[in-house]
């Protein structure tokens, strides 16, 4: 634990931390809800003195909203919700701002591991998790500080569905916001931002020419309609596998060719997985895979493709380009993104800021509102009316207001029964 005592007290690079600052600058300078509105909200004193890790993906926009946290009084950890998305001169920023930062670029899953045993012996009091990956650390590392959480705001699909195991099984002492839930997040963040940033990420780590490509895609939840929409717009034949046949008759109803992978994969120039899950490209799907087709990961999990599976049955490995890992199975030449890690993030800038100010404005208002509420341990879903609110503030930005329902324009029977009168 010496070298994380060092990584929590060390200065850092000067210059480093310059272009760390200037990035988090950047992200201020476009982030009008987080900025404006969140900042105001926040800053009651509900978070004064409060303990608060934030483990999401540790880059600038990030660091941003650690910062507000942080002018509110919060006493900040930032940690990396993965090993290979932190960014050195974010990091360096933060430590020279004073803030506890336990994680460095560069680490591999074992310092990440370490890197998140450290943000529990914080003690934060409250965590912003992506993936719940701080808070099931907490629950096996220390579980006296898991018993004293007070709140957790999750970020990901992924760590709701663990959030929700939890709480069935009787282990969630504590109340658990689904940021992930909250319409401001998936709508915009799961869908736009994912569906650009990835296609961005594929097309600059392989400088190969989308249109007329055959682009797949393994899911079909919002990140998976979102890289479809994308591909599509962008003039690719776009595929889409899926377990759910409600979601594969919408990928089908959305002009997307649905098939079993048997029959998808074969034809595939890219295969991007959106599941969530584990393994979504495993050693069973090998077979399936076309000579030269590029696979990458646009999921939480790096296993959404199995390169473990992919190395086992190679003759060769070898990187063909930076950021491309190239496995050579049965003749055939199989290129992984970014190690099978979050392409868009990894292998790319992350997303959007104008998007993650409408993410992030959920998770500032998620914290806070668990701290200034009194909520029963479990799984709730950020109100609708802080939902509402962050909508509101972010057309206002763009100079958009909106229309009210004038009285005649209200049905009658509704209206009687909102006020309680009879039909």
């Amino acid at each position: 634990m010496a070298e994380l005592a060092d990584r929590i007290d060390g200065g850092g690079d000067a210059a480093l931390a310059r272009d760390g600052a200037a990035r988090i600058e950047w992200v201020r300078e476009h982030s009008p809800v987080l900025d404006g509105y969140v900042r105001d909200a926040v800053s009651d004193g509900s978070l004064r003195g409060k303990r608060v890790a934030v483990v999401v993906h540790l880059e600038a926009k990030t660091a941003f909203l650690a910062t507000v946290l942080a002018d509110a009084g919060a006493e900040v950890i930032a940690a990396g919700s993965n090993p290979r998305t932190t960014d050195a001169s974010v990091v360096a920023a933060l430590r020279e701002r004073g803030m506890t930062v336990v994680a460095d670029a560069g680490g591999d899953y074992d310092s990440w591991e370490a890197e998140l045993r450290a943000a529990a012996d914080c003690e934060p009091d409250y965590i912003i998790d992506d993936g719940a990956e701080l808070t099931m650390r907490t629950a096996e590392h220390r579980p006296d500080v898991f018993a004293r959480l007070k709140g957790v705001s999750e970020e990901t699909t992924t760590g709701t569905a663990r959030l929700q195991a939890m709480a069935a099984a009787g282990n969630l002492p504590f109340p658990a916001l689904t940021a992930n839930d909250a319409r401001c997040k998936h709508l915009f963040d799961n869908r736009y931002a994912t569906g650009q940033t990835t296609l961005q990420a594929l097309l600059r780590l392989t400088n190969r020419q989308i249109a007329g490509a055959r682009i797949a895609v393994v899911g079909y939840g919002y990140v998976g309609k979102g890289l479809a929409l994308y591909a599509q717009a962008m003039g690719a034949r776009t595929f889409v596998t899926e377990v759910d046949p409600v979601r594969a008759l919408e990928a089908h109803t959305d002009g997307h060719t649905v098939g079993s992978r048997a029959e998808i994969f074969p034809q595939a120039d890219a295969i991007i997985t959106a599941t969530g899950g584990m393994r979504a490209i495993g050693e069973a799907d090998i077979p399936f895979l076309a000579h030269d087709v590029v696979l990458g990961n646009a999921g939480h999990h790096d296993l959404e493709v199995d390169t473990e599976a992919l190395a086992a049955a190679a003759s060769e490995v070898f990187e063909s380009r930076p950021g491309i890992t190239s496995y050579t199975v049965a003749g055939r030449d199989v290129h992984v993104l970014a190690g099978g890690a979050l392409v868009n993030i990894a292998g790319g800038s992350g997303h959007p800021v104008e998007v993650m100010d409408l993410t992030f404005a959920v998770q500032g208002l998620g914290v806070h509102h668990l701290a200034s509420t009194e909520l029963e341990p479990g799984v709730h879903i950020l109100p609708k009316e802080l939902d509402d609110s962050i909508a509101t503030a972010k057309l206002a930005s763009y100079g958009i207001t909106l229309d009210a329902l004038r009285a005649d324009q209200r049905d009658d029977h509704t209206a009687r029964m909102e006020e309680g009168g009879a039909a």
